[in-house]
């Protein structure tokens, strides 16, 4: 009774377990789980809020299992703090700025290059001939990006050995800076800008039109080494006319330092919402290249980098194909339990009937035990004959019972009927003799 009210038991939670695992796996499949992430934006990235617009307008519409809540930042330091602070879960930042210590990045939103602006025909050809000379700096409005831009500035310098004061600096727009080198008021334009459509290709727009000429562009030859000395920066190489124009810039091929803008997430952050985020974004690149120029620079991380971000191994896993989606993990959850579930069940079946039901017995165990009695009604005598004649008799219940139900042919219970026999002529010939010798 007790064996049958427990497999009863583990029958309806193995029934639940199945049904609930069944239910989770629809409501991912359908869309209905979702896992809320909030996301810190500030207006200094340029699109970045236009940007992150058509990325939260494009995963709603895809019924993402990943919701974005969005809460605006006013510079990149805060947005890595508010990551590190566990006010965010994700942040975008700027790599030479600020890097959240508990940040890996998802994905690259876009990289800017460092490159100087010069007068067709310049004799400054390096950043080592700025010595004793002043130059522009592109004015971007925003103090934070402004200070971080002469901070470059002071680094490349010094990797040339040259104090920053022996280069005058002036924070000018492109309108005023290309006036001032008209003027020859300073020697070139330092801008940070990514390659395309921006800031930089604005900048070298303006030179063009006060000049009448194409300017030159200056980049920085020893970028890898000096990348190694300024946190968040990394060697880059502009392609032959990246800029546009109607005379492309740059001319040739140009090695400069850049700067990244990464989407970061907690180092807690669990592989698969990683992977999620990461896949998102690829499937809503496509659409978001109509709405914003942004989406064409994003890019993969790689596991390891100089900016001192490296990828999440969740993000990198999907960009490397290793991943599957979150419905195809949660599909395969709930295939694999119902394959643990159906083998658990078949043993617990196998199991409750093995007791049950009682080992089959083909007859020879009790034939080799008649056979034994027979040896022993030999020596046997009083208590030990009336104890073998009971399992005797038992042998002879248990025998007939089995011939009822046709476990034993008829060849075998001949055998065990001609045993039974025997041993009973030995026990009641022990008997006997036992009773004549007053034993």
């Amino acid at each position: 009774m007790i064996r049958t009210i427990w497999s009863r038991y583990i029958v309806i939670v193995m029934l639940s377990l199945f049904a609930v695992g069944a239910i989770a796996t629809m409501l991912v499949i359908l869309g209905f789980v979702r896992w809320t992430l909030t996301v810190t934006v500030g207006t200094s990235l340029e699109e970045g809020p236009l940007f992150l617009n058509a990325v939260t307008q494009v995963f709603a519409e895809e019924r993402p299992h990943v919701h974005l809540n969005r809460i605006q930042i006013s510079s990149f330091d805060a947005s890595a703090k508010a990551l590190e602070n566990g006010q965010a879960d994700l942040a975008v930042v700027r790599s030479d700025i600020a890097m959240p210590k508990n940040g890996l990045t998802i994905a690259i939103f876009r990289r800017d290059s460092l490159v100087l602006i010069v007068p067709a025909h310049s004799h400054l050809k390096t950043f080592e001939g700025l010595a004793g000379k002043k130059v522009g700096l592109l004015k971007t409005g925003i103090q934070e990006q402004d200070e971080h831009l002469e901070r470059l500035l002071d680094a490349i310098l010094d990797f040339y050995h040259i104090p920053p004061q022996h280069v005058r600096r002036l924070l000018l727009s492109a309108d005023d800076a290309s006036a001032a080198m008209v003027k020859k008021e300073v020697y070139g334009l330092l801008a940070l800008g990514p390659a395309g459509i921006g800031p930089v290709a604005r900048a070298i727009s303006a030179v063009t039109r006060s000049t009448k000429a194409p300017p030159d562009l200056v980049g920085v030859e020893q970028a890898e080494a000096i990348a190694k000395l300024i946190p968040g920066t990394e060697s880059n190489e502009i392609e032959v006319g990246a800029f546009g124009g109607r005379s492309p810039r740059p001319e040739e091929a140009l090695t400069t330092l850049a700067v990244t803008y990464r989407l970061v997430g907690k180092h807690t952050m669990p592989d698969i919402v990683a992977g999620e985020i990461a896949r998102l974004l690829v499937l809503a690149e496509a659409r978001l290249i109509s709405t914003t120029g942004q989406a064409t620079q994003i890019e993969s991380p790689v596991s390891e980098d100089n900016g001192g971000l490296p990828a999440h191994p969740g993000a990198a896993a999907f960009f490397n194909g290793e991943q599957a989606s979150l419905v195809d993990t949660a599909t395969g959850i709930f295939y694999l339990a119902s394959i643990v579930l159906g083998i658990f069940g078949s043993g617990l079946a196998w199991l409750l009937d093995s007791w049950k039901s009682p080992p089959s017995n083909d007859g020879s165990a009790d034939i080799d035990r008649l056979i034994a009695i027979v040896r022993e009604a030999r020596g046997v005598d009083g208590q030990d004959i009336d104890r073998l004649d009971i399992e005797v008799d038992e042998i002879m219940a248990r025998s007939w019972g089995q011939g009822g139900g046709q476990t034993l042919d008829a060849d075998k219970l001949n055998i065990l009927s001609n045993a039974i026999r025997q041993a009973k002529e030995s026990l009641n010939e022990r008997r006997r003799s036992t009773s004549q010798s007053g034993i």
